[in-house]
């Protein structure tokens, strides 16, 4: 690998790394509030973090970074990777919190382990409307737009094997 591309690879693995950090201490400061516990400065220290690094870091990616990914998926890889990584990540969230609600039900009623629920279901829930809005925004205008009739009758043929409306 060229000294170029692993210093473009450097820098976009310490962005996210410094996303990391500061989403870390995001929620750090939003579990002391849960507590009860004051936090001095927490609206003013999480508005910094979202308009100095969250809103940069994404407006650089889309203005460099996805464009040059774009094409080279479009050439080399799998432009539903994403998507498909989503499902990965909706499911593995899913089995987490489905072993959480056994758990409590089993009668562990540790508001640990509830809290811990809680987070996945919401964490479960904004996956999904986020890969649904994908879903409508990205594939649903493309298949309005250029999917054949006879794609779309093999599509619902499917759908009826799998069991979906």
């Amino acid at each position: 690998m060229s000294e170029a591309k692993a210093a473009l690879l450097e820098a976009y693995r310490n962005e996210h790394a410094g996303l990391g950090a500061g989403l870390e201490a995001l929620t750090q400061m939003l579990d002391r509030l849960q507590e009860g516990r004051l936090v001095p400065g927490a609206a003013r220290d999480a508005e910094r973090f979202f308009q100095q690094v969250m809103i940069p870091h994404a407006e650089w990616e889309e203005l460099t970074f996805y464009p040059a990914a774009g094409a080279l998926l479009r050439e080399h890889g799998d432009v539903n990777a994403a998507m498909v990584l989503d499902h990965r990540e909706i499911a593995a969230r899913v089995a987490d919190l489905l072993a959480l609600l056994q758990r409590i039900e089993a009668g562990q009623r540790d508001p640990a382990l509830v809290d811990r629920a809680r987070l996945l279901g919401y964490q479960i829930r904004a996956l999904v409307e986020v890969h649904c809005r994908k879903e409508e925004e990205i594939y649903c205008a493309l298949v309005r737009r250029h999917l054949t009739d006879g794609d779309v009758v093999r599509a619902l043929a499917i759908g009826d094997q799998l069991g979906h409306d």
